[in-house]
């Protein structure tokens, strides 16, 4: 597992939106330059993190459902309007959970992907239920790696984002980024309870589970915010 750095994180963003973050600048950074990207359900221009691919020297096409998101493509990603084998690599970033089958929008995103090309998902695990407009399911590792070698993935690496400890510590963040205390006092408390309490506990959680022991204990492992999955199509033989 790979942790973000250790630094002061903003109290009013998920412990989960940084390590996707964080996954997806990896990721994106080892991409050949130029490659062909469908980041299907992404956000073209009001992004949802601080993670931009438009940052890196890659040829991008946005896709998603609803026009709000200013796509390149408005479609829906189980039935995509667009050829066979054309994509180096396709993003599912957070999208999964809130489609009916899941199995469906991958096997499309594997029949536009090139033989040889690279698949990326982040799924959510432990976090609360978003609807956009709906949210259908949390997955275990299991099941990505069932589906993606159904799909015919041989090559599939799966990493935990966050364990027990961040779990939880994501859970208090956004609980206490929930409550509205009238007036200036109000907000007055709130602010000093993220600052005293909330940062000091989401540090502790990402030292604690840095430590190699913690990541191999089967509880502890039991435990996350979700996944980054990133997963090689088999060369065309």
């Amino acid at each position: 597992m790979t942790q973000p750095p250790l630094r002061t994180f903003s109290l009013h963003y998920s412990l989960r939106r940084y390590f996707i973050d964080h996954f997806m600048d990896r990721v994106a950074a080892q991409l050949p330059v130029g490659s062909r990207v469908l980041d299907l359900g992404g956000h073209k221009k009001v992004k949802r993190g601080a993670f931009d691919i438009g940052r890196y020297d890659l040829h991008v096409l946005y896709a998603n459902l609803t026009a709000d998101k200013s796509p390149d493509l408005q479609a829906d990603a189980a039935a995509l309007p667009l050829p066979t084998a054309t994509f180096d690599v396709v993003i599912c970033t957070e999208l999964l959970e809130h489609v009916p089958e899941p199995r469906r929008v991958l096997a499309e995103a594997t029949r536009v992907l090139r033989p040889g090309g690279t698949l990326v998902i982040t799924a959510p695990f432990l976090y609360p239920i978003h609807a956009d407009p709906y949210d259908f399911g949390r997955y275990t590792e299991t099941y990505w790696r069932y589906l993606l070698a159904e799909l015919g993935f041989t090559q599939v690496q799966v990493e935990a984002q966050g364990l027990l400890f961040a779990a939880a510590a994501n859970m208090l963040k956004l609980t206490a980024n929930q409550v509205r205390l009238p007036g200036p006092v109000g907000r007055l408390l709130r602010g000093l309870a993220l600052v005293g309490l909330v940062a000091p506990l989401q540090m502790a959680a990402l030292a604690l589970e840095q430590s190699r022991r913690l990541q191999n204990h089967p509880y502890i492992r039991s435990y996350t915010t979700g996944y980054g999955i990133v997963a090689i199509r088999p060369e065309a033989t």
